[in-house]
């Protein structure tokens, strides 16, 4: 890789995203563990978990268009300044708080990630889009693998209040090296743009095209869906499940951080999907997360769990770019940036819906019942996939 090549700004924005998020990677796959001290039912810390992708929503395609309209740095300064909310509202410990630094959450992450990527893209020449995309990422992603094994030793000596500080002050410190580093820029009137998004048939105007394209676009976002719930799933029943079991923080943390590391390497099992095809690679991936997922209903070692769950994270994130490139490969071109904001609708959806479901299979049953549920989303994959193959 040729870092010369690589604009600037790809560069800058990783700086800044390693800052916003390294903050809150020291405690945010704890929060339910923290969210059980407050509030007793696992249904409903399920549901706070799922506000950060039910936000999303309803605002991803607005804000899209927004970034559109005013430009992506701002969207981008708005995004970073909403991120700080969470952790003043998580210091509080009051549980309407607790619920509302979720919304908070969610609405940070979209304008985060809809002015980051449209940036990121913008700025870098066809040649170098790929590179340019690792070098954007590397900052969340060396954030969420240091971030909770740091976050453990924290909770562990300190308690959940120095990590909540230190969310809040890496969140403000990310605004000034962005401003400092990338600047503001408004293309047009914020009041002029509001008015504009709230003129235009946002969702009717897109889902036209979506009609129109449904015979091939139904399998992707269906297959999207499905590995969302998964992908989320995990977001609450792997830290109550090592917390069931006795786990302390120090080893949640390391277990949280090197089961991270996959998502950063996933674009490996794209490449095998270019190579070897992508429904034998997806159903490949489904056959052997099943089987790992039933296992996690009956372990109760703590080190056991920690290898299944980086096994299984393993394989789950490996669905990720399979998926990506057969909405590609199936959206037209002169239409993919926009029914990108429908794809992004049906990952959220699923993401909504994952630790909602095991927070409710776990209040009925138990938190092992749920990995059972998981395992037969993933079961659904595989069905999928393999219609995908004969089709």
């Amino acid at each position: 890789m040729d870092l010369d090549k690589i604009p600037d700004i790809a560069k800058y924005l990783s700086v800044v995203f390693l800052f916003a998020w390294i903050g809150r990677s020291t405690v945010w796959n704890f929060l339910p563990v923290f969210f059980k001290q407050h509030v007793e039912s696992v249904f409903l810390i399920g549901l706070m978990t799922s506000l950060p992708s039910l936000v999303p929503i309803f605002f991803d395609i607005p804000v899209g268009n927004l970034v559109q309209k005013v430009g992506e740095k701002f969207v981008i300064l708005l995004g970073l300044t909403t991120a700080v909310l969470p952790g003043i509202m998580y210091f509080t410990a009051v549980p309407f708080l607790l619920v509302a630094g979720k919304a908070f959450e969610g609405l940070a992450k979209v304008f985060i990630w809809n002015g980051g990527w449209s940036l990121s893209m913008k700025s870098a020449d066809e040649e170098v889009e790929s590179e340019s995309l690792s070098i954007f990422l590397l900052g969340v992603n060396l954030a969420i693998v240091i971030g909770p094994i740091m976050g453990g030793f924290l909770i562990e000596s300190y308690g959940f209040q120095l990590p909540f500080m230190l969310w809040i002050f890496a969140s403000a410190f990310s605004i000034l090296v962005f401003y400092s580093y990338i600047g503001l820029e408004i293309k047009q009137s914020i009041s002029d743009s509001v008015e504009d998004l709230l003129h235009r048939k946002t969702y009717s105007d897109e889902w036209h095209d979506v009609k129109e394209n449904w015979d091939e676009l139904w399998f992707p976002f269906a297959l999207t869906f499905l590995y969302s719930i998964i992908f989320s799933f995990y977001w609450l029943a792997i830290p109550l499940l090592l917390d069931q079991v006795g786990t302390g923080y120090i080893m949640m943390g390391i277990i949280f951080g090197v089961a991270a590391i996959p998502k950063v390497f996933q674009f490996l099992f794209g490449e095998l999907a270019d190579r070897f095809g992508r429904m034998k690679v997806l159903s490949g991936l489904a056959l052997l997360l099943t089987p790992v997922l039933v296992s996690m209903s009956f372990f109760t070692n703590v080190l056991a769990l920690g290898v299944l769950f980086f096994v299984a994270r393993t394989f789950s994130s490996g669905m990720s770019p399979v998926i990506q490139t057969e909405f590609d490969a199936r959206c037209p071109d002169e239409l993919e940036g926009e029914l990108t904001g429908f794809f992004e609708f049906f990952k959220h959806s699923g993401q909504s819906i994952g630790p909602t479901l095991a927070g409710g299979v776990a209040s009925i049953w138990s938190l092992q019942v749920s990995f059972l549920m998981a395992a037969g989303v993933a079961v659904t994959i595989l069905g999928f996939s393999l219609y995908g193959l004969k089709s």
